[in-house]
C-alpha cells in the first residue's frame, strides 16, 4: 500500500484462505486454533496449495473430541489422501486409533485397497489383532439396500474375513460359488468356530461354495471339499482350521522375514509354497499389524545370523509411525539414505543421521530435520543445535511448502530472515527435489505474473524493471492469489516462505492474534496481507 493507494483486502474463498493460512501455524499453534474454528471451516482445512496438510489431520486426531476429524473423513478427500499416499503417516495415526467409526470410513472408502479392506472387516483391534472392534450398525444398512451394487461389490469380498459370523455368512451367501478361495475358507472357519454347522450344511446343499482347486498351482481342493470334510469329523474340522489360519497369518507379522516376504521371495527355500504374500512392495506400509516387542526381542539373534536389515524391511519401517525408536536407530545405521523417510523424528534420531552425513549428503539430514519440525517433535532450536553448517544453510534456504514455518523459524535464529529480491521472478523448484517441478515450460500461465498474482503485481514488475522483492509482491497481491491459489497459477515458493517468516514474527505463537488474521481475512481488512498480519499481531497481544 502506497501513500496515495488503499487497498481493500479480503479473501474471495474464505474457507479456502483459512486453509491456506494455517499452512504457516505450527503443531502447536493448531492444537489451540482447531477447537475455535467453526467445524466446516476445520474440516476443508487439511488440504491448501494443492496438497495436504499433515498438520492439520494430525492436530485432529490429537483432539479427544473425533467428532471433527470424522466429520473431514466423510466430507472431503482425506481418507483417499491417507490410503494412496504411501509415504504419509496419516493412515497408520488412523488405524492405531481403533475407532469403529473411522474404521468403517476407511472399509467403505473407494480408495481402499484389498488388503485393508480385509483387515478391517475382521474387526478386531489392531493392538492385539483379537479384541472385538465391531463396525457401527451403519454398515448393515449399507448392504441391506444403501449401496449400489458397485459399492456392494467392493465391500462382499472383504467381508468373508469378518469375525462376525452374521457378516461373514452374508456375504458367503451373497458371493456364492464365486467367492475368494482365501476369503470363502475364512468365512466357513469363523461359521465353524460359532458352532453355525447348520448354516454350513445349508451353504453345501445349496451348492454356494467354491469348488475350483485353488494355491500355487491349484494345489489345494476347493473350499467345498474343505467343508464338507470339515463336517464329516474332527480331521476334517483341524485341516480347514489349520488351512484359514496359514491364510489369515501375514496380517499379524512376528518376524523381520514376514516383513521382508521371504516365504514368497524365497520359494526354494521353503517346505510348502506360500498361499498368500505379505507386504514389501504391494500394500501400504501402514497397513500391517506388526508385533514390534517380538521383532526387536529377536533382532540381536537375527542380526548374528544374517547381518544388517534387508532394505525393503528398513525401509517399511522407516515409513511406520509404531516402529521403536531402538529399530529406527538400526534403520539409520545399515541405510542412512532412508532416515529421510521417518514421519517424526527424535533430536536422537537427527543426530543418528548426522553422524552418516558423509554417505547420505546433507539433502537427506535436511529432509530429516523438516520431518520433525512438521511432526512437531523437533524445535527450531533443536535443529539449529544439531544441524552442522552446510546442512544448516541449506535448511535455512529450503523452498519445502509443508515445512515453510519451520524453516521460517530457523531463518529467525539464525539471522536470514528479512526481504528478499526475486531473481528470477520465477523458479520452479517445491523443496521436493529435483524430480518435482512446480513449473511447466511449456504452461505460459505458470510463468505469467498477472495470471500468478494479478495485475498491479504485472505492472508493477514492468515499472520496476523486471525485479521486485518478495514484500513488494506480498504488499501488492489479493489474498487469495497466495493462501488459495490455483494449482496451474502457483506463487513462487520464496514469496510463501517470506510469508511464514511475517507469520512468524507477527502472529506466532499467539493463538489470539491468529484468531485476530482469520477474521480479518474473513470479513475485510483495508491494507496489505503484511498489514493484517502485523495488525492482528498488534490486536492479538492486546486482547492476551
Amino acid at each position: 500500500m502506497t501513500s496515495a493507494t488503499a487497498t481493500y483486502l479480503r479473501a474471495s474463498d474464505s474457507y479456502a484462505c483459512t486453509a491456506g493460512l494455517l499452512r504457516f501455524a505450527t503443531p502447536g499453534e493448531l492444537d489451540a486454533l482447531l477447537g475455535h474454528l467453526r467445524h466446516e471451516r476445520a474440516s476443508v482445512a487439511h488440504v491448501s496449495h494443492g496438497m495436504p496438510n499433515r498438520m492439520i489431520a494430525e492436530a485432529m486426531l490429537r483432539r479427544p473430541d473425533r467428532a471433527l476429524l470424522l466429520e473431514s473423513l466423510r466430507d472431503s478427500r482425506l481418507p483417499g489422501d491417507a490410503i494412496s499416499d504411501h509415504a504419509s503417516s496419516l493412515l497408520g495415526r488412523l488405524l492405531d486409533l481403533d475407532d469403529p467409526e473411522i474404521n468403517l470410513t476407511l472399509f467403505v472408502s473407494e480408495r481402499a485397497s484389498r488388503n485393508l479392506r480385509r483387515q478391517l472387516a475382521h474387526q478386531t483391534s489392531r493392538a492385539d489383532g483379537v479384541s472385538p472392534v465391531p463396525f457401527p450398525p451403519y454398515l448393515w444398512e449399507l448392504l441391506h439396500g444403501g449401496a449400489d451394487e458397485a459399492t456392494a461389490g467392493r465391500l462382499l469380498p472383504s467381508l468373508l474375513h469378518a469375525a462376525d459370523p452374521d457378516l461373514a455368512g452374508h456375504a458367503l451367501r451373497a458371493l456364492g460359488r464365486g467367492a475368494d478361495p482365501h476369503g470363502a475358507l475364512r468365512a466357513c472357519r469363523t461359521l465353524l468356530d460359532a458352532g453355525r454347522r447348520s448354516a454350513l450344511q445349508e451353504l453345501l446343499d445349496s451348492d454356494l461354495l467354491p469348488e475350483v482347486r485353488w494355491g500355487p498351482d491349484g494345489s489345494e481342493p476347493g473350499v467345498r471339499a474343505y467343508v464338507k470334510a470339515a463336517l464329516a469329523g474332527a480331521d476334517g474340522a483341524a485341516r480347514l482350521r489349520s488351512l484359514a489360519e496359514r491364510v489369515r497369518r501375514p496380517e499379524w507379522l512376528r518376524s523381520v522375514a514376514e516383513l521382508a516376504d521371504t516365504v514368497a521371495r524365497e520359494p526354494w527355500r521353503q517346505e510348502s509354497p506360500a498361499l498368500v504374500r505379505t507386504i514389501v512392495d504391494r500394500r501400504h506400509p501402514a497397513i500391517p499389524r506388526v508385533d514390534w516387542a517380538t521383532v526387536l526381542a529377536d533382532e540381536p539373534r537375527r542380526r548374528r545370523a544374517d547381518g544388517p536389515l534387508p532394505r525393503p524391511v528398513a525401509r517399511v519401517m522407516a515409513l511406520r509411525t509404531d516402529t521403536p525408536s531402538d529399530l529406527l536407530r538400526l534403520v539409520i545405521a545399515d541405510h542412512p539414505e532412508l532416515a529421510s523417510l521417518i514421519c517424526d523424528p527424535t533430536p536422537e534420531l537427527l543426530t543418528a543421521a548426522c553422524e552418516h552425513l558423509s554417505r547420505t549428503g546433507a539433502l537427506s539430514v535436511v529432509k530429516v530435520a523438516g520431518n520433525g519440525l512438521v511432526a512437531g517433535t523437533l524445535t527450531a532450536e533443536e535443529v539449529v543445535e544439531l544441524l552442522p553448517a552446510e546442512p544448516l544453510a541449506l535448511f535455512a534456504e529450503s523452498l519445502w511448502l509443508p515445512g515453510m514455518r519451520g524453516i521460517a523459524a530457523v531463518r529467525a535464529l539464525t539471522g536470514r530472515i528479512g526481504d528478499a529480491p526475486l531473481r528470477p521472478f520465477f523458479v520452479d523448484e517445491t523443496g521436493h527435489g529435483p524430480r518435482r517441478r512446480l513449473r511447466d515450460p511449456q504452461v505460459r500461465a505458470h510463468w505469467d505474473p498477472a495470471a500468478v498474482y494479478g495485475e498491479p503485481v504485472a505492472a508493477a514488475l514492468r515499472r520496476h524493471g523486471d525485479e521486485l522483492t518478495a514484500d513488494q509482491v506480498l504488499g501488492l497481491v489479493s489474498a487469495d492469489a497466495v493462501l488459495a491459489p490455483d494449482r496451474n497459477a502457483m506463487p513462487d515458493p520464496r514469496v510463501l516462505r517470506r510469508l511464514a517468516e511475517l507469520v512468524h514474527v507477527h502472529i506466532g505463537g499467539r493463538p489470539e492474534a491468529w484468531m485476530v488474521a482469520l477474521r480479518l481475512l474473513r470479513d475485510g481488512f483495508v491494507g496489505t496481507l503484511p498489514e493484517l498480519l502485523m495488525t492482528s499481531g498488534a490486536v492479538g497481544g492486546m486482547d492476551s
